[in-house]
């Protein structure tokens, strides 16, 4: 999946999430439907970063950089709020269960497990977010740079790669020599120019 279609993805589930956050900003039937339907983007943004979740946990004993560790702790967290603030969610449900043909009288425990799982996703939410920064910045530029018809900024990890190779190239034939070629073989060999040797 291109960095573009993740960030689209990512920014939907966000806003998604952010909207549905408090029912007073969009009525309880958009607030109950909204959480519902995140699921499936959360599922799917789950999907798609997978590989990355399974070698961080391959190493997380081993020698690795503690921001993949805090990466991997604020993740699970997240997922662990995201589940229990939507199961709690339809415990108190009052539109999306009964559109279902389920009635169930939300209990003052179920009201307060999903008020703080859901205060506690949003924060992590943003927590997740902030560890992301760096992505979310470079397919924002590259993402902004597609739009306006422009090429996507160069990152400077490539711009040094590209620096390297033009070195290696530039040491390669230095001056006093020259490539020449045997006609008869394809095999290159340098000889001296200078009359002076």
């Amino acid at each position: 999946m291109s960095a573009r279609a993740r960030l689209l993805l990512d920014l939907t589930l966000f806003g998604a999430l952010l909207a549905a956050y408090n029912p007073a900003w969009t009525g309880l039937a958009w607030h109950e439907w909204l959480c519902v339907a995140a699921i499936v983007p959360l599922l799917f943004h789950l999907i798609i970063n997978w590989d990355k979740v399974l070698r961080v946990l391959d190493t997380f004993v081993e020698k690795l950089w503690h921001r993949s560790r805090l990466d991997l702790v604020v993740d699970a967290a997240l997922f662990v709020l995201a589940v229990t603030a939507m199961v709690s969610g339809l415990m108190v449900s009052q539109v999306v269960l009964p559109a279902v043909g389920l009635t169930i009288t939300p209990t003052m425990i179920w009201v307060t497990v999903h008020a703080w799982s859901a205060d506690l996703t949003i924060a992590l939410l943003l927590v997740h977010a902030v560890l992301h920064w760096r992505w979310i910045y470079n397919a924002t530029l590259r993402f902004a740079g597609r739009i306006a018809g422009q090429r996507p900024p160069v990152r400077p990890e490539d711009a040094v790669l590209a620096g390297l190779r033009r070195e290696n190239r530039r040491l390669r034939v230095a001056p006093g020599l020259e490539p020449a070629r045997e006609p008869a073989r394809a095999r290159v060999s340098y000889h001296r120019t200078d009359p002076r040797s």
